[in-house]
């Protein structure tokens, strides 16, 4: 796949309205979809760190033979870290709303209230249109269009009288006009760009919440990747999910009411930050224009 892309240099001009509130996220409260692993457990990990109080939400409660921790034990994880109980893992299935009300009305009884939520949760089932199946439409349909909307939904009814951040893991809406998005696999593609459309218009909805989009440049060492994607060989041309981690910190640690209705790329963010992005190659030996661009997350 790597041979049909090329690398060329980019200047972007630094996005000021990233500049943080403050230096800590002390007595904030995020709930984070999708967090037993990868990109989620690594924001969620990012936030606790800067103080704040999170709720990770995922299916897995038991050890799984391919995919790495379970909800109890990534809360467990980030606890130990930052020595302090600051993570709730609660299991939430998307797909059924009276866990996700659970969920919330949770995080609100041990916490206090909902300052944020990272729309992370997705169902990734590849392929063209002959041979995508009913099941996995089902499931893509259930996960990325209703589940987050009716998450995002519920979460907004306790949010939306004070300011507080929303951040959607789905890619820019300029991205509809690559064909490559879309050929051969035009579901799954229809599917994100529904969370795009969600965070672009619920930005105008509701005007004291900050929604915005966060997408990977590169492809990002995750399960998907490593079990789906590619293995070892695309993982090796990868990033790590500490980039995703770092560029929603940075997203959610700023002014709601100047830093909104973006469709931010992860390693734009961490420039506009003055950090080095070469930092975050999994391979440190492997060149920066050698990496595999992102179409999936």
């Amino acid at each position: 796949v790597k041979k049909n892309y090329a690398f060329v240099l980019k200047s972007i001009k630094k996005d000021k309205t990233l500049k943080p509130v403050s230096k800590l996220l002390k007595d904030k409260t995020f709930i984070i979809g999708g967090g037993t692993r990868g990109i989620g457990f690594d924001i969620a990990k990012k936030l606790a760190m800067k103080g704040a109080n999170v709720t990770i939400l995922g299916k897995t409660q038991s050890k799984h033979p391919k995919l790495e921790g379970t909800i109890y034990s990534s809360a467990e994880q980030i606890c130990n870290l930052v020595k302090r109980p600051a993570v709730l893992g609660i299991p939430c299935d998307l797909r059924v709303p009276k866990q996700m009300d659970h969920v919330i009305n949770e995080t609100k009884d041990v916490f206090g209230s909902i300052d944020g939520v990272v729309l992370n949760a997705s169902a990734l089932c590849l392929n063209n249109t002959l041979n995508q199946t009913e099941k996995e439409v089902e499931l893509m349909s259930s996960v990325n269009i209703n589940g987050t909307y009716l998450f995002g939904q519920k979460c907004l009814q306790h949010m939306h009288k004070h300011k507080g951040h929303m951040l959607v893991i789905s890619p820019p809406l300029d991205m509809l006009y690559n064909d490559d998005w879309w050929v051969n696999h035009f579901y799954y593609s229809m599917s994100k760009f529904n969370m795009s459309m969600m965070a672009k218009y619920w930005n105008k909805e509701f005007p004291n919440i900050a929604v915005n989009t966060l997408w990977p440049r590169t492809t990002i060492n995750t399960a998907p990747v490593q079990n789906i994607l590619g293995g070892k060989e695309m993982v090796d041309i990868s990033r790590t999910t500490d980039i995703m981690g770092d560029a929603a910190r940075h997203i959610l640690m700023s002014d709601p009411m100047k830093c909104n209705g973006k469709n931010f790329i992860d390693d734009e963010v961490l420039a506009s930050m003055d950090k080095d992005v070469e930092q975050y190659r999994v391979n440190p030996d492997i060149n920066e224009k050698d990496l595999m661009p992102d179409f999936f997350c």
